[in-house]
């Protein structure tokens, strides 16, 4: 299955890279938050072709399908086909393919193609991190203020599937406030969940994020850990599925930065 994955995540990410430098309109799921394109939809349709011929009696989660398939598999496949289509659709290349599996609806195998860079970002539980088949692990720096941290407050916003609750947001406002200071901190925001990948590398050290849903983030939630993260909502509780905010980071980092909500 693990050949399986990394064959077709790198078969869509070469789909998705066509469009990407052909060119394509974007259009809205929801509300002008939420966006979507034709690659979207023909990566997703992809991707779902090739699980469904190899493994027919494995269950399918999409962001671009309404339900889910085979709901009561042992084996089920979580998938963004796009992750940072607004990033995507603007021609900004901060963009890759994620696909999560879970194994008796825990998490199992993760797997992020940066297809631009040819990166590929591969865990499997109790198996360690890979980046292009070699091991990888987070960083150790350990004081915030010289931290190279990602951020997102997050939004409000009636009808959007990545509204926050009022109390989170206001957390994560605390959180900014409380991390600037007097002095200020340089924050890096990229849109899309490369930013767990460049985690779990050592590239950034902290991913602080109220934004995103499951098929967001449980892809980079097993690569994380499995390179050494802590992986939390902000207040330090095991993340879970239905979760949007999370706190990413080394242990040691992990916890100071928690004080600051």
């Amino acid at each position: 299955m693990q050949d399986f994955v990394k064959t077709i995540i790198k078969e869509a990410g070469f789909i998705a890279k066509g469009y990407y430098f052909e060119g394509v309109e974007k259009g809205f799921k929801t509300d002008p938050t939420d966006i979507v394109t034709v690659a979207d939809k023909e990566v997703s349709n992809f991707i779902i072709q090739k699980i469904r011929q190899n493994f027919p009696e494995h269950g399918i989660i999409s962001e671009e399908e309404k339900d889910e398939i085979n709901h009561n598999a042992e084996y089920t496949w979580v998938i963004d086909p796009i992750d940072g289509t607004r990033n995507f659709a603007n021609h900004i290349g901060d963009w890759c393919v994620m696909i999560g599996i879970m194994k008796n609806r825990l998490p199992y195998i993760g797997a992020i193609y940066d297809a631009l860079s040819d990166e590929l970002f591969f865990a499997e539980v109790s198996k360690g991190a890979f980046l292009n088949g070699q091991p990888i692990q987070v960083g150790n720096v350990e004081d915030v203020q010289i931290s190279n941290l990602v951020f997102q407050a997050g939004i409000i916003r009636q009808g959007s599937p990545y509204s926050s609750t009022p109390e989170n947001y206001y957390r994560y406002l605390n959180f900014y406030k409380n991390l600037m200071g007097d002095d200020g901190h340089w924050i890096l925001s990229t849109g899309s969940r490369m930013s767990l990948c460049r985690l779990a590398c050592g590239r950034v050290d902290a991913v602080v994020l109220n934004a995103g849903v499951f098929h967001d983030n449980l892809p980079g939630f097993i690569i994380c850990t499995e390179a050494g993260a802590k992986f939390t909502d902000s207040k330090g509780e095991k993340w879970q599925y239905d979760e949007m905010g999370i706190v990413a980071a080394n242990p040691k980092l992990h916890q100071k930065l928690l004080e600051l909500f």
